[in-house]
C-alpha cells in the first residue's frame, strides 16, 4: 500500500476530496472523521447530503476493509435500496470492483459488504456489523427498529452508529436521543441557519409554501409542538404517566362509606286512647 492509500484509509474526509473530488461541508468531514465505535445523531434540513455522507462513510469503510458489513436502514425499504445505490455509485467512481450488484446488497471482491434493510425490526436481528450502522430518517423509525439495530455492534465494538434525521416530533426515538443527556453522544447539526447551505431567496420561498411549522421542522431542525404553549412537555409527561399503587387495592382505596341510617320512631304509634273522641 502506498502512503496516499494510508493516507486515504486513514483519512475518509481526504478521500471523498481527491479521489471522488467533492468538497465535504465541515459538517461532513466531522462526520467523516469521528473515531471508530462513536455514536452519531446528526440533526439536519431537507437535502443537505446526509445520505450523501453516509453513503461516503459506507463506500470509504468497503474499499479498505476487506470483509467488512456495512448496514442501511430507512422508514421504507425503497429508501434503502436508494442509499445503497448511492454507494455503488461512489464505489464505481472510486474505481472499485464490485462481485455482487443487486438492489439489495454490494459487495465487493475483497468481501466488504453494504445491506438495505427492510423496516420491520424482525427480519434484521442476528447480523453482526462491524463497519457502519446508518439509521436515515430516524426520527422516522420505530423504537423497535432502532432497538434491533444497536445490538448489532455488540461483539464488534468499533463499529459506528450513526443516526441522522430531520426533526419531525418531540416523541420520535431520534429526537430523545438528541435530547438526551448522554455524554458518548456526538451531536452534528446542519440546518438552514448554517451559512452557506441554502439562498436566502430559496428559504423564503419555502417558508411561505409550508407556512411557518412545517418550515421550521423541515429546514431548522424544530420538531412539531415546538410552538409556544402554556404547558411544557414535562407537564405533559407527568399528566400522562401511570401510576401503579404500591399497595394492592383494598377498602382504604374506596370511596368513604356512608353511615348508617338511624331509625326515627313513628310518634303516631306511641298515642294512647283518652276516654271517648266522639
Amino acid at each position: 500500500m502506498s502512503m496516499r492509500d494510508l493516507a486515504y484509509q486513514i483519512d475518509p474526509a481526504l478521500w471523498v476530496r481527491e479521489v471522488l473530488g467533492i468538497e465535504p461541508a465541515a459538517w461532513q468531514e466531522e462526520f467523516l472523521r469521528v473515531p471508530r465505535g462513536a455514536t452519531i445523531v446528526a440533526l439536519t434540513a431537507r437535502q443537505v447530503g446526509k445520505t450523501t455522507t453516509a453513503a461516503w462513510a459506507i463506500a470509504h469503510h468497503m474499499m479498505f476493509t476487506p470483509n467488512g458489513l456495512n448496514v442501511i436502514a430507512c422508514p421504507a425499504q425503497r429508501q434503502s435500496k436508494e442509499a445503497v445505490r448511492r454507494v455503488r455509485e461512489i464505489l464505481i467512481r472510486a474505481g472499485a470492483e464490485l462481485k455482487s450488484d443487486n438492489i439489495y446488497e454490494l459487495e465487493l471482491k475483497n468481501g466488504a459488504r453494504a445491506l438495505a434493510l427492510p423496516s420491520t425490526d424482525d427480519s434484521i436481528r442476528g447480523l453482526t456489523v462491524d463497519g457502519w450502522i446508518v439509521a436515515d430518517e430516524a426520527a422516522r423509525l420505530s423504537d423497535d427498529l432502532i432497538s434491533a439495530l444497536r445490538p448489532m455492534r455488540a461483539r464488534r465494538p468499533e463499529a459506528r452508529f450513526a443516526m441522522l434525521s430531520t426533526a419531525w416530533s418531540r416523541t420520535d426515538p431520534f429526537w430523545a436521543a438528541w435530547e438526551s443527556e448522554d455524554p458518548s453522544l456526538l451531536r452534528l447539526k446542519a440546518t438552514a441557519d448554517t451559512a452557506g447551505l441554502f439562498s436566502a431567496k430559496f428559504l423564503e420561498e419555502e417558508r411561505c409554501a409550508l407556512g411557518e411549522h412545517g418550515f421550521n421542522r423541515e429546514y431548522l431542525g424544530i420538531p412539531a409542538g415546538a410552538e409556544c404553549s402554556l404547558f411544557n412537555w414535562d407537564m405533559y409527561e407527568r399528566a400522562t404517566r401511570v401510576h401503579v399503587p404500591l399497595m394492592r387495592p383494598g377498602p382504604a382505596f374506596g370511596p368513604v362509606p356512608e353511615p348508617a341510617a338511624v331509625p326515627i320512631p313513628n310518634p303516631f304509634q306511641q298515642l294512647k286512647a283518652y276516654g271517648d273522641l266522639r
